[in-house]
């Protein structure tokens, strides 16, 4: 069996190697785009690889046994980081300006979340009524607002997809009418 064409080095790019700075100590680290992580050769931190691209791995079937399994769940939590971090951006453009101690606050609790599931502990947001209402008002004000403009865009996501199934369906409906009559002149 030949070699997956997205796979296949010979069919990469220029841009299918390249540098990523080290968070830890700022090292360039060079990295194949389909590598995972490396462990930096100055401080030894292991460091992903963010532009991670197993191209076709993202949805083909075979994507287990084409890149292996830990490929394929090393770029699931790669997409999982990338939109936690997405996310984190989104908030933080809705926090309004003057207000640093909110998005200072947001970046903590960011920070503190070890899992990848979600944007931060909500509970470590409740703490804060206590110490500091103020800050806890301005800061639920502005995630209430991330909500619902992602509550938006997944309603506006789901129209779309829907419209899109529906003119597909129309465009079947179409071409097997088409069909029929096509069939009919030729009997």
């Amino acid at each position: 069996m030949s070699k997956c064409p997205g796979q296949d080095t010979q069919m990469w790019g220029f841009d299918a190697i390249y540098d990523v700075d080290c968070p830890q100590c700022g090292a360039a680290i060079e990295f194949f785009k389909d590598q995972v992580k490396k462990r930096c050769s100055q401080c030894r931190e292991v460091v992903f690889n963010e532009r991670m691209d197993l191209g076709c791995a993202k949805w083909c079937p075979s994507a287990d046994s084409c890149v292996g399994p830990d490929n394929v769940a090393a770029l699931e939590l790669s997409e999982q980081r990338k939109l936690r971090r997405a996310n984190l951006v989104a908030l933080l453009e809705l926090v309004p300006a003057g207000q640093e101690a909110v998005r200072e606050l947001f970046k903590t609790l960011y920070s503190e979340y070890a899992g990848e599931d979600k944007l931060f502990d909500t509970n470590r947001l409740y703490s804060v009524q206590e110490d500091n209402p103020g800050l806890f008002e301005a800061a639920t004000e502005s995630f209430r607002e991330f909500l619902a403009a992602q509550a938006a865009t997944r309603e506006r996501e789901a129209q779309a997809r829907a419209r899109t199934e529906e003119m597909l369906r129309h465009d079947q409906r179409k071409k097997r009418k088409e069909g029929s009559e096509f069939a009919q002149k030729g009997a």
